[in-house]
């Protein structure tokens, strides 16, 4: 998990890694991902529709630019809370339950965002959207432990984080014409409907008696001995290796979370783009990352421990690098391709980071220690679209894009701080 110095400070976590469950047939293994994808799918589409949303929204209840901060950030500031526990819910009540409730309740109030009528009923819609998918990440993690082998896990987990990409970009494309045509109330209207149709494919999720059979078939002293002395949230905290990871992921999230909130605005009013080819634009990197994140879960799954945190580092390098060039294109072409390379950096670190927790820590305490990372993530969303909204209204575009390149050279002199070595 940590380098030999670490994990001897640290012999709680390590000595209590449990056996790893029994990994599911190969025709169950094939459902769970079809069904975890369409939700992820789901999930990301319905996140990404008040970025393009929030242009006819801010016009018709008047909203500033600092307001529109404080809705773009709303959905990540309950998001990043309900982080930590819905990851301690899945560890301990299996991950069928938290991922079909997460999906009902945030389709709900992703069809009520549909009827706000005030700036106060907006917040409070997106405050709770963020309530219902927050816990839907780290049960996630736990499904995976749950259903696949060790050796497979952070391609399996970078298929299903490309879904920010795919359904982005279907989101976006898709959302466009949809406000364009018939309105954002109708639009979120429609995407609650969706999403609680799709809820009823994570019933095939293994409940929590599957997943105990398959520890109870696993190595009996080991699973014996993860009983008696159970990970605690202390013990997970205490590891610098988690903090390191989250560091990493905040400054990247920083960047990237506030790049997707604000760039629709951006493009609208530095390039004069409508709504209809803003949604067609953004398709084109979003794809490439779809692309871009599986094949770096393949990768991460074949590299060296030791080798991760320069990848890491110089991935979240390159993304600040080519977000920096972006404001300074000069065609639409050239900035599609500065996008472009942005994100496909930025796909490296986040297939990384999510396949951290499932390489590099205990199987008991995924769904644990995913909750925490992505709260620093979420947590940064919250933070770097309100400070973009204030920026954009003070100092311009150009302090805004300052800000966001700042939070990914963060990303990478943490990333070069961290330790691994294989499970």
């Amino acid at each position: 998990m940590t380098t030999a110095a670490t994990a001897a400070s640290q012999p709680t976590l390590q000595a209590v890694s449990p056996a790893t469950p029994v990994a599911a047939s190969r025709a169950r293994q094939a459902v769970v991902l079809a069904a975890l994808f369409a939700a992820w799918a789901v999930a990301y589409t319905d996140r990404i529709v008040i970025g393009t949303a929030i242009i006819p929204i801010s016009r018709e209840l008047a909203l500033s630019d600092a307001a529109k901060g404080y809705v773009l950030g709303a959905f990540y500031a309950t998001y990043a809370l309900m982080q930590l526990g819905g990851g301690a819910l899945a560890d301990r009540f299996g991950a069928r339950r938290v991922l079909f409730g997460c999906l009902a309740l945030w389709s709900l109030f992703t069809a009520l965002t549909g009827a706000a009528w005030s700036l106060g009923s907006l917040l409070a819609f997106r405050l709770l959207f963020g309530v219902g998918e927050g816990s839907f990440a780290p049960a996630s993690s736990t499904a995976i432990v749950q259903t696949f082998p060790q050796q497979v896990r952070a391609r399996v987990q970078a298929l299903l984080c490309s879904t920010v990409f795919l359904g982005s970009a279907a989101g976006a494309a898709t959302v466009g014409w949809t406000i364009a045509r018939i309105g954002w109330r109708q639009t979120f209207l429609m995407l609650g409907a969706l999403g609680a149709v799709v809820a009823f494919a994570l019933l095939v999720v293994p409940g929590r008696k599957h997943a105990s059979q398959a520890a109870e078939t696993a190595e009996a002293a080991d699973a014996a001995e993860a009983v008696k002395a159970r990970p605690r949230w202390r013990d997970i905290a205490r590891d610098p290796l988690v903090w390191r990871v989250a560091l990493t992921w905040f400054g990247c999230c920083v960047l990237a979370l506030g790049l997707q909130a604000w760039l629709p605005i951006w493009l609208m009013r530095t390039r004069g783009i409508d709504l209809l080819h803003i949604g067609f634009i953004s398709a084109i990197p979003l794809l490439a990352s779809f692309v871009g994140t599986n094949l770096a879960g393949f990768a991460i799954d074949r590299l060296p421990a030791a080798r991760l945190k320069h990848l890491l580092a110089g991935s979240a390098l390159a993304s600040a690098a080519f977000a920096a060039a972006m404001p300074f294109a000069g065609s639409l072409a050239a900035l599609i391709a500065c996008w472009t390379l942005c994100m496909l950096a930025f796909d490296v670190v986040y297939a990384g980071v999510f396949a951290i927790p499932l390489k590099h820590f205990p199987a008991s305490v995924a769904g644990r220690t995913t909750g925490l990372i992505n709260f620093a993530g979420q947590l940064a969303g919250a933070i770097s679209t309100v400070v973009v909204g204030a920026l954009v209204g003070h100092a311009g575009w150009t302090a805004a894009f300052a800000f966001l390149t700042c939070g990914a050279l963060v990303a990478s002199v943490a990333a070069l701080g961290c330790r691994f070595h294989a499970r």
